[in-house]
């Protein structure tokens, strides 16, 4: 069998660990791919699905069970005999892993962010994850093995397999493959932080990179300027990504949309700064001059770090963005 994989970037372990155990027949009853959004997990988890059901296309294989929805999954999308008929489904989870597979060896699951189930759900999972049947292959994938996010008794019946930010050259390469000039390519890389997911769909965006410049353009308003200005910005990012959690909320609850075709105006506020912070460093002549932009640099981690941790917003950002003004 040829390469599963090709033309997917980045995380070239996790490939070909999964491309040897296609190769050998020696693969686990359940893979749990951890890493943070838009890395490429679902996409390899795709991928390993065609590999193993080469009949048909996923999209019409009928051993193939796939949830990549933003919403949570009822526990009627899961268990054996529901109270109620699965709304997204023909058939629930375990229904379909009951069933011997029609066309081939296998019968495969693919689900993203495993988290979406409840805990209840995910117990009765479990009972699969730990009584597995043959020819049956389960893919999770999760950015976090929290226990709040996947029951500890999940993870520990499911072989993981991490997935990391994939080169910023590899990012660009993709892009150029698919018809996009260098120089947008090469600006989507850098801002995507790693996730090829990210600049995929930045494609469709064709304000992104315009939205980059003005962001930096404000970067450069609040060097040496007077602490109230770079304020007023914190409160102006805070407002606007309040807001964008509300379009988010309304998106999934339409169903129309997924929810990351929203955009997150502090993740792209504070990649667009880290963007341009490289290049002051490049074209900074002195290095008093670098070493002022690298702090600034560690300082914007810091920030996207503190976000994660879900201190507040508009504190993270003041803090932020007051050490920029005071960076002239």
């Amino acid at each position: 069998m040829g390469d599963p994989f090709v033309g997917i970037a980045g995380n070239p372990h996790a490939k070909a660990v999964l491309a040897h155990e296609v190769d050998t027949g020696r693969l686990s009853h359940a893979y749990l791919f951890t890493g943070e959004p838009m890395v490429g997990k679902t996409t390899v988890a795709q991928a390993l699905a065609r590999a193993l059901l080469p009949q048909a296309p996923l999209s019409r294989h009928p051993d193939y069970w796939e949830d990549d929805r933003p919403d949570a999954l009822k526990i009627d999308e899961v268990r054996l005999l529901p109270k109620h008929p699965p709304e997204h489904h023909a058939q629930s989870l375990l229904a379909f892993l009951a069933m011997t597979p029609a066309l081939g060896t296998y019968r495969v699951v693919v689900i993203s962010s495993v988290g979406r189930l409840t805990d209840d759900a995910q117990n009765v999972l479990l009972k699969t994850l730990e009584e597995p049947q043959p020819g049956r292959v389960i893919l999770l994938t999760t950015p976090s093995i929290s226990p709040f996010v996947v029951l500890p008794t999940v993870v520990s019946r499911c072989q993981q397999v991490s997935f990391h930010a994939v080169p910023d050259r590899e990012i660009e390469e993709l892009l150029v493959r698919m018809g996009t000039d260098l120089e947008r390519a090469r600006t989507l890389a850098q801002l995507s932080r790693g996730r090829p997911g990210w600049a995929l769909r930045a494609l469709e965006d064709p304000d992104i990179v315009e939205r980059y410049r003005q962001w930096a353009a404000r970067f450069d308003e609040i060097v040496g300027a007077p602490p109230d200005v770079a304020l007023r910005l914190a409160a102006e990012l805070d407002q606007a990504a309040m807001g964008a959690r509300r379009a988010r909320r309304q998106v999934s609850q339409s169903q129309e949309v997924q929810e990351e075709n929203v955009d997150d105006p502090l993740e792209l506020a504070l990649t667009s700064w880290q963007l341009h912070l490289r290049r002051l460093m490049a074209d900074a002549p002195v290095p008093a001059q670098q070493a002022r932009w690298a702090r600034l640099l560690e300082a914007t981690f810091d920030t996207l770090g503190d976000l994660e941790q879900n201190v507040s917003a508009r504190l993270a950002l003041e803090c932020f963005l007051l050490e920029v003004s005071r960076a002239a």
